[in-house]
């Protein structure tokens, strides 16, 4: 016995158009640029000082800011600017025209962000 197949028609429904999902809240993130600006002054810093003691951190600040460079993320420009900042503050506690008020200032106003 055959079997008999039946074809169904497509009906002429209207395209239906895609929602957008809805936008979510923008978060305030902290300028990355002003950052790397500022850790970037504090190498330059570190290296016009020329002091082997200083060495570590020179190369870390220089690791960080090309990582930061390569994917963005600020995460490293955080940690290791919390680190040079009590340094550069000690070197301009013993010698004040080694390190400027502006590189200090710099550092502290976006670490605080």
């Amino acid at each position: 016995m055959a079997t008999k197949t039946t074809k169904t028609e497509k009906k002429n429904t209207p395209a239906t158009k895609k929602v957008a999902a809805p936008k979510k809240a923008a978060t305030k993130t902290p300028d990355t640029d002003k950052l790397r600006t500022a850790i970037v002054n504090a190498l330059t810093t570190f290296e016009k000082i020329n002091d082997n003691a200083n060495a570590e951190i020179i190369e870390k600040l220089r690791f960080v800011i090309g990582s930061f460079d390569f994917d963005k993320n600020p995460i490293g420009l955080y940690e290791f600017g919390e680190k040079a900042l009590p340094i550069l503050t000690s070197i301009k506690e013993k010698n004040t025209k080694l390190v400027t008020k502006k590189v200090i200032d710099d550092l502290v106003k976006v670490l605080a962000k």
